[in-house]
């Protein structure tokens, strides 16, 4: 009861604060209009140029104004204002992101890219987001795709896809500098340069750095270990060919810095028998460096793409494990649009080597060196049934992998737009998850249960057999309305069912390893199945010419099937557990006056259970509520000050506890931020 009062009292103060706004100075945002922005082209959903309006999908866009007026400085952090999209803080660096339930350090069903180059984790199957993929700065807009996407993107887009869109560099002539401080001895400067060789020619280099102390843990004001140091350099050349074609070169390098720590340090005693986990303390340093180029042209009434990239990978866990990787992708992809029909092909092979050591006893391969290769083949078409009113599109993928074999991804939508005010669609897809390289080949010592006598270690083996890729199907319901230029929304409904998703089981008897310590083998298999329904609201109101509102609220419900084993079982009540049942968040955009701006970002989640490490118990996340400002001043077209607080009400909190290792949960506290932007 408290809780809601809160909420509704949390919700009053900030559309008071709003309401309070002086007439006289209100002025119009630095934004397009709503309807406008309705039209707002996007790529992610057909591989081409869409509007926002006519997509049938679970569709959204973050703006660069939407990022830079969030206050944040991590790009996980922009995410909370999707719904659909979990997103819960690990520690400084670390972050767990997921759509649609099944959430988790390495979250596999999420497919992430930046420029349409995929940036998962074979190693994996998820996104290591301490990486910093892009800075913010450099990000012309974010899309987001909620439910399947596979027949497009291939595997792993099984529950949405994330597409980064950067900045071209002739929109960003001349040079930025942008210096961040704020509590924690938190320090961040970004700075960018672009220039124009000819009229078709520009150019564009960035640099972030950024640092930040360890925070504290939750349960006391111990250090966390989690000092955060890195640094990163982008490079992008652009040039028009003409005649519809063009050119853009990519190239960056990354370092990074950051601690960790974790409860895998066993000690015994002998009196009393028992076991203790005490922390330990890791480091891991992680330097990318990924070079992509993109070639568009037109052949009559073709339109072509080819998208090349190369990345090298070093991760350093000092004392745990290191990998050097290199990553080749290449991706066709055709487009041909004649009467009723707009017809897309494309054809895509990724390649991965890595050559991977282990040095602790608690972690081994089974193979210390691996390369992965996967080949995708697609075909999608948009038939327009009746212009204006009804169109439907049917595509499928198909794609192979020494790793999972071969999936088939099929796709059927139907879109009914009966004005141009509102649309409708239904859509009905197949997704496949292609198993991780990591749920293959590694063997390690991962969970210690103190709690019983004889005590418990648990290790966690390979697969006995080969793991079948995951498979989800999903029924989704749409609606889109514009029912004024000022107000729109999009509602989604859903229903996912999961087969042969991974899981594990004990297998074999007990060990003793000493009188009061037991060995107990675990491996994974795919065990379990299960559905997901969920409903998704998002809303846009542009209350004043000077004051905008956006909304959007999710509510998630697991509901896993009876399993062929009992610990399976207990893995399905897990999952059901850790999805929090509502989230969502209210963003305020207030311009003062031309050149002042106040925004306010109002935040929360409902309570979840996560286990802290499999079967080493479940610990309750208390659900939160949270508040962000942000006070900005422009003093002339080249100078802007700004000062943001986040997580300002609530208590302190954690939002995320380890899932593959027992580990010590971080605490997120109020932080202020002074930002300074100046432009030459």
């Amino acid at each position: 009861m408290q809780s809601r009062n809160f909420i509704r009292q949390s919700v009053g103060a900030l559309l008071l604060s709003s309401v309070l706004t002086p007439v006289l100075a209100a002025d119009a945002l630095d934004v397009l209009s709503l309807e406008e922005l309705t039209q707002t082209e996007i790529s992610s959903v057909a591989r081409r140029s869409q509007s926002l309006a006519n997509v049938p999908a679970a569709a959204f866009v973050i703006s660069a104004e939407d990022i830079r007026r969030s206050g944040a400085y991590a790009l996980p952090d922009v995410l909370r204002m999707v719904p659909g999209i979990e997103v819960a803080q690990v520690d400084n660096g670390r972050y767990a992101v997921s759509a649609r339930g099944f959430n988790g350090r390495f979250a596999n069903k999420l497919q992430v890219l930046v420029d349409g180059r995929s940036i998962y984790s074979p190693f994996f199957s998820g996104v290591m987001w301490e990486h910093d993929p892009v800075a913010l700065d450099d990000i012309e807009r974010i899309e987001v795709i909620r439910g399947p996407s596979a027949a497009m993107w291939g595997a792993n887009a099984v529950n949405g896809v994330i597409n980064i869109i950067t900045r071209h560099s002739a929109s960003q002539e001349g040079g930025l500098l942008a210096p961040t401080i704020g509590t924690n001895n938190f320090g961040q400067v970004y700075g960018r340069y672009a220039g124009r060789i000819d009229d078709r020619t520009s150019w564009k280099l960035s640099f972030q750095g950024r640092r930040q102390d360890p925070s504290t843990q939750y349960a006391s004001d111990a250090e966390s270990e989690d000092k955060q140091k890195n640094g990163q350099l982008n490079f992008r050349f652009d040039r028009n060919l003409g005649n519809g074609s063009d050119l853009s070169i990519w190239a960056s390098a990354l370092d990074s810095q950051l601690g960790d720590l974790a409860l895998v340090n066993p000690e015994f005693t002998l009196f009393p028998p028992s076991v203790y986990l005490v922390p330990a303390k890791l480091k891991q340093t992680d330097d990318i460096q990924t070079i992509t180029g993109r070639y568009r042209w037109l052949t009559g009434a073709v339109e072509s793409s080819l998208q090349v990239s190369a990345t090298r990978t070093h991760i350093e866990m000092e004392g745990w494990f290191h990998e050097d990787r290199e990553t080749y992708d290449i991706d066709y992809q055709g487009r041909y649009a004649t009467g009723n029909h707009d017809l897309l092909w494309g054809l895509s092979h990724r390649t991965n080597s890595d050559d991977s050591v282990s040095s602790a006893e608690v972690l081994a391969l089974t193979k210390e060196s691996f390369t992965q290769r996967s080949t995708g083949l697609f075909i999608h078409d948009d038939w327009t049934l009746i212009p204006e009113r009804l169109q439907f599109g049917f595509g499928v993928r198909w794609e192979t992998s020494n790793l999972g074999g071969s999936t088939i991804a099929p796709s059927a939508t139907l879109m009914w737009t009966p004005s141009r005010m509102h649309s409708a669609w239904v859509k009905l897809a197949r997704a496949p998850r292609v198993p991780a390289r990591g749920e293959y080949h590694v063997s390690a010592i991962t969970t210690f249960m103190p709690g019983t006598f004889p005590a418990v270690v648990i290790h966690n083996l390979p697969p006995m057999g080969e793991l079948k890729p995951e498979k989800m199907t999903s029924l989704e319901l749409g609606y889109r309305a514009q029912l004024s230029p000022d107000f729109n929304f999009n509602l989604t409904a859903y229903r996912q069912h999961y087969e042969d998703r991974v899981s594990g089981a004990f297998v074999g008897p007990n060990f003793s390893m000493l009188p009061f310590l037991l060995l107990q083998d675990f491996t994974i298999g795919n065990y379990s199945s299960g559905w997901i329904n969920g409903i998704e609201l998002a809303a846009d109101w542009l209350v004043t010419p000077a004051w905008r509102l956006q909304l959007s609220l999710t509510t998630t419900h697991l509901d896993m099937d009876g399993a062929a084993t009992p610990e399976a079982a207990q893995d399905n009540a897990i999952q059901e557990r850790r999805v929090p049942k509502h989230y969502g968040s209210l963003r305020s955009q207030w311009n003062i006056t031309t050149n002042q701006q106040f925004d306010a970002w109002l935040r929360g989640s409902a309570s979840l259970e996560q286990p802290n490490a499999p079967y080493l118990g479940m610990v309750k996340v208390p659900g939160y509520v949270t508040l962000d400002l942000r006070y900005a001043y422009r003093m002339n077209k080249d100078l802007e000050l700004s000062v943001t607080g986040r997580n300002l009400i609530g208590a302190r909190r954690f939002e995320y506890i380890g899932d593959y290792v027992p580990s010590i949960p971080v605490e997120i506290r109020p932080s202020l931020l002074l930002g300074l932007r100046l432009g030459f």
